[in-house]
């Protein structure tokens, strides 16, 4: 709780991404969404001088339950409220993201219209996918048949790299988000990124 407004090297956190959007030479618009009037207020306070840039939308009840899709509250109340036409590129920027900088916006932006699609950040998995296993009473099962654990090809070198989408910059052309897609990544394409750049703040431990 209270997570995307606490001091992170001097500043909220959630400021690190408003400054990384406003440092962006492809973003027009800043749309601040949240449930909390006092997370508006303060970001209302401190990004005065921008005033004319930020939209400020007060995230309905239905929109701001821990079991929400984002996705959802994209597609139906944001296209709306804001007034966004087909020709709109909206560029979600989650605030657990620090170090996500205006660069990587401006790239991922430019790739969605250079390939008109959808484009989301990924990056590589920190450990070899193919080492995965579940785990049931202290019994292991790996992934699959062809597992290293099966196989004994243990070697870093040997194993396919896989990837994952890192929640740190979605741009979404409205008129894709218009379609009755059941995913934000239905006819998108991928922009990669390093590991140290898509961290993600979860817990305590992460925010330390």
């Amino acid at each position: 709780p209270g997570k995307n407004m606490m001091d992170l090297g001097g500043k909220p956190l959630t400021f690190w991404t408003i400054d990384s959007a406003l440092q962006s030479k492809k973003i027009d618009k800043i749309i601040f969404s949240s449930n909390s009037e006092q997370y508006i207020k303060k970001v209302n306070d401190y990004f005065k001088t921008n005033e004319n840039i930020f939209i400020f939308d007060k995230r309905d009840e239905k929109h701001s339950r821990t079991k929400s899709k984002i996705f959802d509250y994209l597609k139906s109340d944001l296209i709306q409220k804001c007034k966004l036409s087909d020709n709109d590129i909206l560029v979600q920027l989650l605030p657990t993201s620090p170090l996500r900088n205006s660069k990587h916006i401006d790239e991922a932006v430019d790739l969605c219209i250079q390939s008109n699609k959808g484009v989301f950040s990924v990056c590589e998995y920190d450990f070899h996918l193919s080492f995965a296993m579940e785990l049931e009473n202290n019994s292991w099962y790996p992934l699959s048949k062809n597992s290293p654990l099966i196989t004994g090809n243990t070697q870093s070198q040997d194993q396919t790299k896989y990837f994952h989408p890192n929640g740190s910059i979605n741009c979404l052309p409205v008129n894709l988000l218009k379609k009755k897609n059941s995913s934000i990544y239905i006819d998108c394409i991928a922009y990669l990124m390093d590991k140290i750049d898509s961290f993600d703040i979860d817990t305590h431990s992460d925010f330390k």
